[in-house]
C-alpha cells in the first residue's frame, strides 16, 4: 500500500470519528436547548429534532450512483486522452467523495449513537449498503485503480477505458 493511500485512510478514519462526535454533541444540544432554554427567545423557537426526515436524507444513495456512474465515465474518457491535469482533476474528486461519503457515515454513526445511548434502541439505516459500495468504488479508484496506474498499463488502458465507458451507463441504471 502506498503511502498516499495510508495518508486517505488516515484522513477517512479521522472524518468519521470527528463527524460522529460532532453530530452526537449538536444533537444533544439541540435536546438541551429544548429542555432548558424555551425562555430564550432565538433557543425557544427551534423546532423538534426530527431524527425520522434526517435519517432517510442521509441514506438516500442516488446522488452518489449518479456522480459514480459519471466518474467511471469520466475516467474512460480521460484514459483515452493523455493529461496529467485531467488525471489529477479525477484523482482530486475520487478522493474528495471517499472522504464524503466518510463523513455521511461518521453523521449516520453519530445518530446511532445518541438514538442507543438515549432511547436505547437501534437505528433502522435504509440504503446503507449502496453507500458502503460507492465509498469502495470512490476509494478504490483514488487508491488502487486510479489513472496513473491504468497508463501504466501501456494499450491496455484503452481496454480498461472502454470497459468503463461501457460500465458506466449499467452503473447508472442498475444501481
Amino acid at each position: 500500500m502506498s503511502q498516499d493511500t495510508i495518508d486517505l485512510v488516515k484522513v477517512m478514519v479521522v472524518s468519521l470519528l470527528i463527524f460522529a462526535v460532532s453530530t452526537m454533541a449538536v444533537v444533544y444540544l439541540l435536546v438541551l436547548f429544548r429542555t432548558y432554554g424555551g425562555a430564550v427567545p432565538v433557543i425557544g423557537k427551534l423546532p423538534s429534532l426530527d431524527l425520522g426526515a434526517i435519517i432517510p436524507a442521509l441514506a438516500e444513495t442516488r446522488l452518489f450512483v449518479i456522480l459514480g456512474a459519471m466518474f467511471v465515465m469520466g475516467s474512460g474518457i480521460s484514459l483515452i486522452l493523455t493529461s496529467v491535469t485531467i488525471d489529477m482533476a479525477m484523482l482530486i474528486i475520487a478522493k474528495a467523495m471517499s472522504l464524503l461519503i466518510t463523513a455521511m457515515f461518521g453523521v449516520l454513526a453519530g445518530l446511532w449513537g445518541y438514538v442507543r445511548l438515549s432511547q436505547g434502541t437501534e437505528l433502522a439505516l435504509p440504503g446503507i449498503n449502496r453507500l458502503a459500495i460507492a465509498l469502495i468504488v470512490f476509494f478504490v479508484l483514488s487508491s488502487l485503480l486510479r489513472n496513473a496506474t491504468f497508463r501504466g498499463w501501456g494499450a491496455m488502458r484503452l481496454v480498461a477505458a472502454l470497459a468503463m465507458i461501457i460500465l458506466a451507463p449499467v452503473l447508472l441504471v442498475s444501481l
